[in-house]
C-alpha cells in the first residue's frame, strides 16, 4: 500500500527533522489505529471477515493462539462476538506494548502464510505475493515514520537501537545465517532478540553467546577442523587462528578481533548471564545487552563473510 506524504508530514520534518531517537514503551492512539488499518489491508476488513472463509479463519486463528499463549478466555474485559472485533480492540487498547506487538507480529505471520494465495482475497489478486510484501514494507515504514524502534524482519519483530548497526550488522548477519548448516545459530540469534524485546536480558546474552559459538562450530566443521563439543568461544577462536582462517597478512587483525570477542561476548555471558547469581541478583542493563547483540551480529558478519569467500 502507498504512503502519502501529506503537507503536515513535510512541515513536521522541516520543523523537527526525521526522528533519530526511537521510543519503545508506548504507542500513540493514532499509531494504534494505523496498526489496525494495516492489518485490515493485509488480512481483510470486517466485511471480508464476514464474507470470506480465508479472512474468517485467519482472524479466528490469531485470536485463538493469543488466548492460548496468554492463558485467558478473552483478550479483553469486553466479550466480542467476532474474532475480528476482538483482535482490533486488543490492538487499540492493550496497555502493554509487547502484547500489542505480539498481536501485530502474529497477524503478519499468519498473513504471510495465507494471504499470498490469489484466492485469499474477496477480489482475486494475481499479485497477492507482491501485495503482501508491500504490506510488510508499509508496516516497517510506519514504525520508522512514527519514531518507534521496531522492524519486522523475516516475520519476527526486532527492536532497533541503532539504525546503522541494524542495517550494517544485524540484517547481514541474518542473511548469512540463512545458509544451510547455520539453522541452530539462526534460531539462537532470533531467540536472543526475542528475549531482548521482552526485556529478558540475561537470557538474551546467553543466546547471543550460543549463536556466536554455533557459528564458529559450523565454520570449523565445514573445514574439517577438530574441536570438542565442550569448547567455548575462546577455544574456538583459538582454533580459527591456528588454522589460518585468514591469510597470514591479516593475522594481527584476527588476533585483535579474537581479543575483542574473548573479552566481549563470552565475558558478558559468563559474568552476567551464564552462571547463577548467588545471594545477590545481578542486574543486566539494556545498554549492555544491546552492545552484546550488536557485537554478536558484527562478529557473525565478519566470520561468515570470510567463510563465504573461502568456499566460493
Amino acid at each position: 500500500m502507498a504512503m502519502i506524504d501529506l503537507y503536515s508530514k513535510r512541515r513536521s520534518r522541516e520543523l523537527h527533522g526525521v526522528p533519530d531517537v526511537y521510543t519503545y514503551d508506548s504507542f500513540s492512539d493514532n499509531f494504534r489505529v494505523q496498526l489496525s488499518m494495516l492489518i485490515d489491508d493485509l488480512l481483510g476488513d470486517s466485511d471480508a471477515y464476514e464474507r470470506t472463509r480465508g479472512a474468517n479463519e485467519a482472524y479466528n486463528t490469531i485470536v485463538s493462539l493469543l488466548k492460548k499463549e496468554y492463558g485467558v478466555r478473552s483478550l479483553s474485559v469486553i466479550r466480542y462476538s467476532s474474532a475480528y472485533a476482538e483482535l482490533h480492540y486488543f490492538i487499540d487498547n492493550e496497555p502493554t506494548v509487547d502484547k500489542c506487538l505480539d498481536a501485530v507480529e502474529l497477524s503478519y505471520r499468519i498473513g504471510d502464510l495465507v494471504a499470498r494465495k490469489p484466492q485469499y482475497y474477496p477480489t482475486f489478486k494475481t499479485d497477492a505475493h507482491d501485495y503482501v510484501d508491500s504490506c510488510i514494507t508499509e508496516l516497517n515504514a510506519r514504525f520508522k515514520e512514527a519514531g518507534y524502534g521496531y522492524e519486522l524482519v523475516e516475520m519476527a519483530l526486532m527492536r532497533i537501537d541503532s539504525e546503522f548497526m541494524h542495517i550494517e550488522a544485524v540484517k547481514p548477519a541474518i542473511q548469512l545465517l540463512n545458509f544451510d548448516g547455520f539453522e541452530a545459530a539462526r534460531i539462537e540469534f532470533f531467540g536472543a532478540y526475542e528475549h531482548y524485546r521482552h526485556k529478558r536480558y540475561k537470557e538474551a546474552l546467553v543466546d547471543a553467546a550460543k549463536c556466536f559459538e554455533s557459528t564458529c562450530k559450523v565454520i570449523l566443521t565445514a573445514n574439517g577442523w577438530t574441536y570438542t563439543t565442550r569448547d567455548g568461544a575462546s577455544k574456538l577462536i583459538e582454533i580459527l587462528v591456528r588454522e589460518n582462517f585468514l591469510p597470514a597478512l591479516h593475522r594481527s587483525q584476527l588476533t585483535s578481533i579474537q581479543s575483542l570477542l574473548s573479552s566481549g561476548i563470552p565475558t558478558l555471558r559468563n559474568n552476567l548471564g551464564g552462571h547463577g547469581d548467588g545471594p545477590t541478583v545481578v542486574e543486566v542493563s539494556q545498554e549492555t545487552v544491546a552492545y552484546g547483540l550488536h557485537l554478536t551480529a558484527a562478529a557473525i558478519v565478519f566470520l561468515g563473510s570470510i567463510h563465504q569467500q573461502r568456499t566460493a
